[in-house]
């Protein structure tokens, strides 16, 4: 969409995704993990992930049918998923890794 380091204000932004700015300051309160970076005035500007994030969330009310509870539940509900897919391959790598070492611990042990 926009190079990954841009950043845009919440004007901006409501435009891109097709709502009002008070629309994305009530989602910033019920999805928490919308997060927009704020400067010292409070001025808000929401990142290319922001706004990926945005059109998930329209996309889940506005297509889907989801109430805003319902979305929550589901974004968390995929959080969790993702989390424990992601533990398990970082598991798998780990015992990789302790595989390894106590192979090379063996050769060592069986030349020394």
């Amino acid at each position: 969409m926009y190079d990954d380091n841009s950043y845009f204000t919440i004007s901006k932004t409501a435009d891109l995704i097709g709502v009002r700015s008070h629309v994305l300051r009530f989602w910033e309160k019920k999805f928490l993990s919308l997060n927009p970076k704020k400067d010292i005035s409070g001025r808000r500007f929401y990142s290319s992930s922001d706004i990926k994030f945005l059109l998930f969330i329209k996309k889940l009310l506005y297509v889907d049918g989801f109430t805003i509870k319902g979305a929550v539940n589901y974004i968390i509900e995929q959080n969790k998923n993702k989390t424990t897919y992601e533990e398990k391959c970082v598991s798998d790598e780990i015992d990789k890794a302790l595989n390894l070492l106590k192979q090379g611990t063996n050769l060592l042990n069986k030349n020394l």
